[in-house]
């Protein structure tokens, strides 16, 4: 009876160890499993990181360079301006107004920079339509009322 009773408890016991060291691998296992899904995270956030880095970088350069053709653009237009503008202006203002005398002449090219300085100006401040009616009249006029005799 002895030597069965200690088969079975030696049985027993191998039994509740493999649980327990299936329990524990199983275990080890799934720190290992987190452990690599940790290590492919920070890899992914480290690429995230480069690639926003890399695109700031871009946009930064992109923006740059638009600033300079804005530049670029801005001359362009200025250098037209003087050239096709305000060059045959001062040809024609050199011109002698032949058929005038050199007073209405001179008073006609005056006139025309005075127009130019007085170009109006819109305010951008919108006010509502004064009412500069004295009273009420018409329809909105209030009358008493008469009742009605039956």
């Amino acid at each position: 009876m002895t030597l069965t009773m200690t088969l079975v408890w030696l049985v027993v016991g191998f039994v509740c160890g493999g649980l327990v060291a299936w329990f524990l691998a199983l275990r080890q296992h799934n720190q290992s499993q987190l452990q690599q899904e940790l290590t492919d995270t920070r890899e992914q956030l480290k690429k995230y990181r480069v690639d926003v880095s890399n695109h700031l970088e871009t946009t930064n350069q992109l923006i740059t360079q638009l600033q300079q053709n804005y530049g670029k653009i801005a001359s362009h237009l200025q250098q037209s301006k003087m050239e096709l503008v305000e060059k045959p202006l001062l040809e024609k203002k050199s011109e002698p107004i032949s058929y005038l005398s050199s007073d209405t002449a001179n008073q006609i090219r005056e006139s025309i920079h005075q127009l130019d300085e007085r170009k109006p100006t819109f305010s951008e401040s919108f006010e509502q339509p004064k009412d500069y009616a004295g009273s009420a009249s018409g329809l909105l006029k209030e009358s008493a009322k008469k009742p009605a005799s039956a």
